[in-house]
């Protein structure tokens, strides 16, 4: 009986949290390095992921912060971006799209974060 009451428990636990990981329909992307030079490789393929998700209507929203016209540009270049899900993808579509991105291993030096995020915002 201890056990049944347990797994309620955790099942409520879960349950309560599961809702909050199902809000984030956007990702905060930045690539960049750390004062050398920047893994190209990697950023092409930042790019190549996202440019396929537009294509594929997994994002709908595309906003780039930096580089932008009229804003400081890194010397060593990057990204600063956020892509929005589309309109009709699932959760689940969305987020193998960002466990793609997750899954790029820039050399050392070049730093990747990838952060869910409820929406992406003009700044």
């Amino acid at each position: 009986m201890k056990k049944l009451t347990s797994l309620m428990i955790i099942g409520a636990i879960l349950s309560m949290s599961a809702p909050a990981y199902a809000e984030s329909r956007a990702v905060n992307i930045s690539i960049g390095s750390i004062g050398g030079a920047l893994d190209n490789a990697a950023l092409r393929t930042v790019r190549q992921i996202i440019g396929f998700g537009v294509g594929t209507g997994t994002v709908d929203k595309f906003i780039v912060y930096s580089p932008r016209n009229g804003s400081p540009i890194p010397i060593e270049g990057g990204l600063s971006a956020c892509a929005e899900a589309g309109f009709s993808i699932t959760d689940a579509r969305f987020n193998a799209f960002i466990q793609q991105l997750r899954s790029i291993t820039p050399r050392s030096g070049t730093f990747l974060n990838v952060e869910p995020t409820a929406s992406c915002k003009l700044s």
